[in-house]
Parts: C-alpha cells; sequence; structure tokens
C-alpha cells in the first residue's frame, strides 16, 4: 500500500456536501494510497464506504474512535 492521507471532515455531513469532497480527496491521492477520512455524520458509516464501491475503490475499515467520530479508511484503487 502506499501513502496514508487524512481527511478531517469537520462538521461536513452526507446532506451538506461530505460526498463531494469525500471523492474530490480521493481524486487528489495517487492510486494505491489511503485516504483516512475522520467524520462526525453516523449516516457516513454506510454513505460513504458505498460511494466507495461504487467509484471502484476497496473499502479497508470502518471504525468507531474514541470521541465517537468515525474512521473510514478507503484504498484508492483506480
Amino acid at each position: 500500500m502506499g501513502e496514508a492521507h487524512q481527511f478531517d471532515a469537520g462538521d461536513l455531513g452526507c446532506g451538506t456536501g461530505l460526498p463531494r469532497a469525500f471523492k474530490q480527496r480521493l481524486d487528489s491521492i495517487a492510486v494505491g494510497d489511503l485516504l483516512r477520512t475522520v467524520v462526525a455524520d453516523p449516516a457516513a458509516r454506510e454513505d460513504l464506504p458505498a460511494l466507495a464501491r461504487m467509484l471502484g475503490h476497496r473499502v479497508q475499515s470502518v471504525e468507531e474512535a474514541p470521541d465517537g467520530r468515525l474512521v473510514i479508511n478507503v484504498e484508492r484503487v483506480k
């Protein structure tokens, strides 16, 4: 696997631009790199992995951080 990139989505939610920002971040990293997204919106647990798969990328993990936010790790495949 390549380099790991961090994306702290802050207050962005699935209804307020998070999917678009997530896709832009994935598009900006090299194939083989990992995007580690930290997000507060609980809907992202289902929405972001589904979007990543639909775009052809590999979801490595979805975890809950100690502060209650989600950490979603996605490898850019294409």
